[in-house]
């Protein structure tokens, strides 16, 4: 069993912009061995480390620019540390495609692990664990990390705002309990679902988003009559970020007479219309920027801080503060005019998570700050309308967006969607990994989306890796969002994305039971059986590997009470099922 040691805490108070200052605390304790109290210069602690909860209070013993409070303890294994298995779930999806073992949801065993919002640590996969978790509502993310070898816990609260001389902050408890992994993380989701009463949308679950700039109406009209020709019966289409004079003036069109002829061009085939854009982010150029400077968040020196390009802006931008109600009034306003003004009736938004980069405010908790931004939204363009949110820490904006990605780009400099789902097939594994093992969110608080799929992920017939990428987004996915000119789509891209889409359309309303086989690092190798029939075999490695399958196993784990088909006469009904799947490759069954 997994025990909590008394001796060894200790606390971690960060604080500070450029540069940021750290200040290690040891304990004291109080009239209990659970009580501890950690004294630094800057701050005082006080934590309970109790049965059910950790509870854990700040004081600042002057004004400062808090970023963190981490706790840190030391725990005790009766199993060698080599046995130690660890899951989390992640804060933002941010992973780096060398090192597979921080994607969510999967189940390592002797790997460093850090998420957000819960973990499992058990001395082994098929014993019961220590679970860590954060409930509904989530002021301040909790963040999570085990260092297995080193038997170290730590539990750090990321606040990032200025706090007063003497104040008191009482930070959000992490709550505890014992089990096994898969009842515990189950009932967990489970009462993040209860809170959300969205309706999601039904008849919105194919998109197509513009990849380049508007120029005329003849150009539009030549891309629905390619979306016709090849038989792709979008949903909604969004027009691209390019059509503003700059990133944040989002209301000031570069052909401002041509907007609600483009909406109306869209509408007439009874297609809804839609913008893709990043509603907290401002060009140094833009009109906003020089009108509002006090509308950003600043560093200490009072300057607005910086953040890369948008889109194809040759600018850096500014970043909104959210806690100013002006602002807030701003965004309300903009989204309001352009559901009126123009018509739109979808929105894409993205780069979310840049609005709580570390920076001066007028206050307010990490997550309130983009709840209250995303409820301005909400408010301005109605229940009816489809919002899809990308980047968004997980559970930070819960029961507003209708859609939210389950993947963010691969770490590196500029790197886009498009990049991420082309060029590297180690990537599409990540990709593909983090989607199926967060399929359980699907249309429980949102509904799952991978991003967009340019046209190029189709064409490349050779590319394994795009293809069990596609099987992945199909199996666990509800909404699809195309990208790219259609009118550059040939014969080999059309019979691929017309039967990614047919493979869409009859998994989009089931759920995915995982069956894995722990590693090291990560789960290489993983059966994914969807309720509407379909059961993948997935190969996540960079070499050949086999998948020794036991139907009795298939029955109890994942409920496939009939034999493996592979719709071309082919069923295996043998006792045990042994499969050979190609690197970064999957076999696809029915059963």
């Amino acid at each position: 069993m997994i025990k909590i040691l008394p001796t060894g805490a200790s606390s971690l108070f960060s604080y500070g912009m450029k540069p940021t200052q750290n200040e290690r605390a040891r304990p004291s304790f109080g009239r209990r061995s659970e009580e501890y109290l950690f004294e630094s210069k800057s701050s005082r602690l006080r934590a309970s480390w109790l049965d059910t909860h950790i509870e854990a209070i700040l004081e600042t013993k002057s004004e400062l620019f808090v970023r963190s409070v981490k706790l840190i303890f030391r725990f005790s294994a009766s199993r060698s540390n080599r046995d130690l298995a660890v899951w989390t779930e992640s804060y933002s999806g941010k992973f780096k495609s060398d090192k597979t073992k921080s994607i969510p949801g999967t189940l390592s065993v002797n790997a460093r692990r850090k998420g957000a919002w819960a973990m499992w640590i058990s001395e082994s996969t098929d014993l019961d664990g220590l679970f860590l978790r954060q409930n509904y509502p989530a002021n301040y993310p909790i963040l999570f990390e085990c260092k297995p070898l080193n038997h170290t816990l730590s539990i750090t609260w990321e606040i990032n705002h200025r706090l007063e001389t003497a104040k008191t902050l009482k930070l959000p408890s992490a709550l505890l309990s014992r089990g096994p992994m898969e009842k515990l993380v189950s009932a967990w989701i489970h009462e993040w679902r209860v809170p959300n009463s969205r309706v999601f949308p039904q008849n919105e679950r194919l998109g197509w988003c513009d990849s380049g700039e508007l120029k005329t109406q003849k150009i539009l009209l030549e891309i629905l009559s390619a979306l016709r020709r090849n038989k792709i019966k979008t949903n909604w289409i969004a027009l691209g970020p390019q059509y503003a004079a700059k990133t944040g003036d989002w209301l000031t069109s570069k052909n401002s007479d041509r907007m609600n002829l483009f909406v109306r061009t869209i509408m007439e085939q009874d297609i809804a219309p839609g913008l893709r854009l990043a509603p907290f982010l401002a060009s140094k150029k833009s009109s906003i920027a020089t009108e509002k400077r006090n509308w950003f968040v600043r560093d200490e020196k009072g300057m607005p801080i910086t953040v890369r390009r948008y889109g194809t802006d040759r600018d850096n931008c500014y970043v909104l503060d959210l806690s100013n109600p002006r602002v807030l009034s701003h965004i309300r306003k903009t989204f309001s005019l352009l559901r009126e003004k123009w018509g739109f009736r979808t929105f894409y938004l993205e780069r979310l998570g840049e609005s709580l980069l570390p920076g001066l405010r007028h206050g307010k908790a990490t997550s309130d700050l983009l709840n209250g931004a995303a409820m301005a939204i909400r408010e301005a363009v109605g229940s009816r309308r489809l919002l899809i949110a990308e980047d968004p820490p997980l559970l930070a904006t819960h029961g507003i967006w209708d859609a939210q990605m389950m993947t963010r780009p691969i770490e590196g400099a500029y790197r886009t969607y498009r990049q991420i789902f082309v060029d590297k097939q180690r990537a599409k594994m990540v990709a593909a990994s983090a989607l199926l093992h967060r399929s359980a969110w699907n249309e429980s608080s949102w509904i799952n989306t991978a991003g967009l799929l340019p046209i190029s992920l189709f064409t490349t017939s050779h590319d394994t890796a795009a293809r069990t990428l596609l099987t992945a987004i199909a199996l666990s996915c509800g909404l699809v969002s195309l990208s790219g000119d259609p009118r550059e789509i040939d014969t080999e891209a059309q019979k691929s994305i017309r039967d990614f889409l047919s493979h869409f359309a009859k998994c989009r309303k089931g759920r995915v039971s995982l069956m894995s086989k722990t590693g090291n690092d990560i789960n290489d190798l993983l059966v994914a059986r969807n309720n509407r029939g379909w059961i993948a075999l997935f190969n996540f490695s960079d070499s050949e590997a086999s998948i020794h399958l036991d139907t009795e196993i298939l029955q109890t784990q994942l409920g496939a009470a009939t034999p493996l088909s592979t719709g071309k006469g082919v069923v295996f009904n043998a006792p045990e099922i042994h499969v050979v799947l190609p690197p970064r490759g999957h076999r696809l069954f029915r059963g």
